[in-house]
């Protein structure tokens, strides 16, 4: 666990809309588990476009933040390259994460959905 100093906060919405799960998973076929976790209403995951300074797209970021335990990040640079993380939001370990994994986006998302939903 590495210690950050700061409790991770939900990020600011930057003005583009969600993309749409169905649309993520046509460009990624390897995100269908994450599918099932969005169709939920009450999953929480948000998808947008990452963009660059000139404004081409550098990556699908997912996020999810559970409130009372902890945040989920998913960063998909390509199909073959996925960083997950999760961090602690509350509690002494406020900043530290309890998961930061990075490879094959069918080993990552694996990982992620494999843990339990509410930390406690």
């Amino acid at each position: 666990m590495r210690r950050h100093g700061f409790v991770p906060e939900p990020p600011p919405g930057d003005g583009q809309p969600p993309i749409d799960p169905y649309a993520a998973v046509a460009e990624y076929p390897v995100l269908e588990p994450l599918l099932a976790l969005c169709e939920r209403v009450d999953s929480g995951w948000r998808f947008q476009h990452k963009r660059d300074a000139a404004g081409e797209i550098t990556a699908i970021q997912g996020i999810r933040v559970v409130e009372g335990s902890h945040m989920d990040v998913l960063r998909i640079f390509s199909h073959d390259r996925v960083v997950a993380a999760r961090a602690w939001l509350v509690g002494e370990q406020a900043g530290d994460f309890m998961l930061n994994i990075e490879g094959r986006p069918e080993k990552v998302i694996r990982v992620l959905v494999s843990l339990p939903d509410r930390e406690v």
